[in-house]
């Protein structure tokens, strides 16, 4: 009876260690988008604060009243999503064969990682990817790690998650709106909504979560926006978003062809489509990965 006892207690205590390093490398992306309830805390100024309605907070939370208590841990829809991240890089390679190896040669030494593309002035390079991390002293470890494992060239890469105009996977529609102002009018067809700002064409389109009303989905038309802070060609494309993990070019409309850039960060995937004449942004395409 005793050694069944020490044999459950050790298979908890490796299940929990498991767990931890599981969430502490970075690969299970556990960070809690969430608040603790303080003194003097309610919902309404929660919603307030983060630009929230009582009711998404209520949603989101599963709450049937509005009674919160001392202690108790909301989450907040895309609250924090633009948080910087921290990924570990453990080499660059302009070879993918090379990088391969050293993922290889990583998972030997017990690492998990994973090839990540990054297009450089038209060049493709290979970037070996070891965890990504909301609090850069865990990344600082991580790095420290692959030194350890041989990885001396091993550094860290500040990043935000993807977004349109500070809109993410997860924000309310009450953030969106927030960001881009009201529309003139409306049209709704299943869970997508049509929002119409500039002319007969809908600036934003927003795909929700029905359960919750977040976003899960967001196309946005630069065209039929007043929008300043939306960058509207690929020079500032770049300047916002940084070079992306990949670059293809697709056939658009009367037969031409359109270049994208693809951008790929924390289970999310931007794609912005430029016109044929190879600079000015046609759209942008934000969504969830599969």
């Amino acid at each position: 009876m005793k050694k069944t006892k020490r044999f459950i207690q050790l298979g908890l205590a490796i299940l929990l260690m498991v767990t931890l390093l599981f969430f502490a490398n970075g690969f299970g992306y556990a960070d809690d988008h969430s608040l603790t309830v303080k003194k003097g805390d309610t919902l309404y100024s929660i919603s307030k604060k983060y630009n929230l309605t009582v009711q998404e907070l209520k949603d989101f939370n599963d709450l049937k009243n509005n009674t919160i208590y001392i202690g108790q841990k909301l989450m907040l829809p895309g609250a924090s999503e633009s948080e910087p991240m921290y990924a570990v890089v453990g080499g660059s390679f302009t070879k993918k064969d090379n990088a391969m190896k050293q993922i290889a040669n990583l998972k030997k030494k017990g690492i998990e990682a994973a090839v990540i593309t990054k297009v450089i002035n038209d060049k493709t390079y290979y970037r070996i990817q070891a965890g990504v991390f909301s609090k850069k002293t865990n990344a600082e470890k991580q790095k420290e790690l692959l030194r350890k494992k041989g990885i001396k060239d091993s550094y860290i890469v500040t990043s935000k998650n993807l977004h349109v105009n500070a809109v993410h996977v997860g924000s309310t529609y009450s953030q969106l709106l927030h960001q881009f102002g009201k529309p003139v009018k409306t049209e709704d067809q299943l869970n997508i909504r049509s929002l119409y700002y500039d002319g007969e064409g809908a600036g934003v389109r927003v795909n929700f979560n029905m359960e919750n009303g977040s976003v899960f989905g967001l196309q946005v038309y630069p065209e039929y926006l007043k929008q300043s802070s939306l960058p509207k060609d690929k020079s500032q494309v770049i300047d916002v978003y940084g070079y992306p993990n990949e670059v293809k070019n697709v056939s658009c409309y009367e037969s031409a062809t359109c270049g994208q850039f693809i951008y790929q960060f924390n289970k999310n995937q931007l794609i912005i489509q430029f016109d044929r004449d190879g600079k000015t942004v046609q759209y942008y395409d934000l969504s969830k990965l599969q």
